[in-house]
């Protein structure tokens, strides 16, 4: 049995909500995000299923719904590039995840590993945006550009902001 199953129920005014709080997606206009509606995934999660794996290419840009996820980051001690291997070190818990929060959207936009793992600690409902389907997105309507840029940036204001009171 699968730890991943796809959800149909989810409406789309439901769908419209929960991307209009996203802050990557805030700046967007209502057609704007209508588009990107169209392409996410409605996604259940069970208890530990993987939804990112850290150091892996980014595929997928998950906003949870419901439920919560622990974010894990392992201690690189030596990378092989010869070889393509990684030796890790311990494990550290980063933080918890979960309703309005989204994970994995650096790497779908830069393509670039993961920086952290994320595992459902309890069942997760999830809003899904794929790689094929965001990059197609964006080829058909390259105005969203500007957009995702000032809510990325946003976003990255808010966690300098966190860093500077911590």
């Amino acid at each position: 049995m699968s730890d991943v199953s796809t959800m149909s129920e989810v409406s789309r005014a439901e769908t419209l909500r929960v991307l209009g709080g996203v802050p990557l997606f805030s700046e967007l206009t209502k057609r704007q995000l209508t588009a990107v509606a169209k392409v996410v995934a409605h996604m259940t999660f069970k208890p530990g299923a993987v939804l990112l794996r850290e150091l892996r290419p980014g595929q997928r840009l998950i906003i949870i719904r419901s439920g919560t996820a622990a974010v894990t980051r392992h201690g690189v001690v030596a990378r092989d590039d010869a070889a393509g291997g990684i030796q890790e070190g311990r494990t550290r818990r980063l933080g918890t995840v979960g309703p309005g929060d989204v994970v994995g959207e650096l790497s779908l936009i830069d393509g670039k590993p993961t920086s952290a793992s994320v595992v459902a600690e309890t069942p997760l409902d999830a809003l899904v945006i794929y790689r094929t389907e965001f990059d197609k997105l964006l080829a058909s309507t390259p105005q969203l550009y500007p957009r995702l840029l000032v809510g990325l940036a946003d976003r990255i204001r808010a966690m300098d902001q966190r860093a500077d009171i911590a």
